[in-house]
């Protein structure tokens, strides 16, 4: 009987000792642990147990993300009347509408998607709001001044092939324009001649400067509005068509030929007529004068 009672307690001790020296495989690698069986480490379960910031603390890292994915980023809202606009105007350029991204007001994360975009924006803020190549530009007004000063142009070439249309945009705009420098004698004696003539000087000259980033892209436009790849400024145009250079321009001044144009456009009255003298009379005498 003490044999039997002995023989069960070795058999008891056996089985427990059995159901703890469990051997786990995974992948055919041996896991001593089975709490490695059952949460694997494997990089998406690493990423899910990483994830413990609040959306708040998430959103910024978000968004610094999101705008470093495209060059020109620009964020909206459903039924935002300045967004479509953006749209529009972005469009007539050949920029495609896979610029835009659409944030929900309904989602759960718009408040988090709101605060980080606060860190760029301000406190309060309208949409859309833009970025490109990952610095903040502004909301609409902002957007759209850049726009139509040509900042963007090389960008919308590089990344859409979109020709640039900005200097054909302001040429065909204006009545008359006249593209300057600062520090340019020719600028300054063509706009006090036509300020003489009493036309709003300020509404006609655009002056560049060398110095702006997108000079260069303006200058190339104006190259293949003119045909020409060297000259001077000041660079005219009258009814969107090219009149040439300072010397050329000056001559059609001097010889009138602007004058009817500018009456019709700025309500210039033409010069009078110069005073014609009357021609000398010959008086003839009898001989017994």
């Amino acid at each position: 009987a003490g044999s039997s009672r002995l023989l069960g307690r070795l058999r008891s001790l056996s089985f427990r000792m059995a159901a703890m020296d469990k051997h786990y495989f995974v992948n055919g690698k041996l896991l001593t642990e089975e709490s490695e069986v059952l949460a694997p480490a494997t990089p998406k379960a690493k990423a899910v147990e990483s994830l413990e910031e609040t959306p708040e603390k998430l959103a910024p890292n978000a968004l610094e993300v999101l705008v470093a994915s495209q060059r020109f980023l620009a964020i909206s809202l459903p039924d935002c009347p300045q967004c479509e606009e953006l749209s529009a105007a972005l469009a007539a350029r050949g920029v495609p509408g896979s610029v835009f991204v659409k944030w929900n007001k309904a989602n759960p994360e718009y408040a988090a998607q709101k605060a980080a975009l606060a860190a760029h924006a301000g406190p309060v803020f309208s949409f859309p709001q833009v970025f490109v190549d990952g610095a903040y530009q502004g909301g609409y007004l902002e957007a759209v001044s850049k726009l139509e000063a040509g900042a963007y142009d090389e960008l919308f070439l590089e990344e859409f092939e979109a020709k640039p249309l900005t200097v054909q945009k302001w040429v065909n705009s204006r009545p008359m324009i006249v593209f300057s420098l600062p520090s340019c004698p020719q600028c300054d004696e063509l706009r006090s001649q036509l300020e003489a003539k009493g036309l709003p000087v300020d509404k006609i000259f655009m002056k560049w400067d060398k110095a702006m980033p997108q000079y260069q892209s303006l200058k190339a436009q104006l190259v293949a509005l003119i045909g020409l790849t060297s000259f001077t400024f000041p660079q005219s145009f009258v009814r969107s068509e090219y009149q040439g250079s300072f010397p050329e321009v000056a001559e059609k001044l001097a010889q009138g030929q602007f004058d009817n144009f500018f009456a019709d456009a700025f309500g210039v009255a033409a010069p009078a007529p110069a005073a014609v003298a009357p021609a000398a009379v010959d008086i003839a005498f009898d001989d017994d004068f």
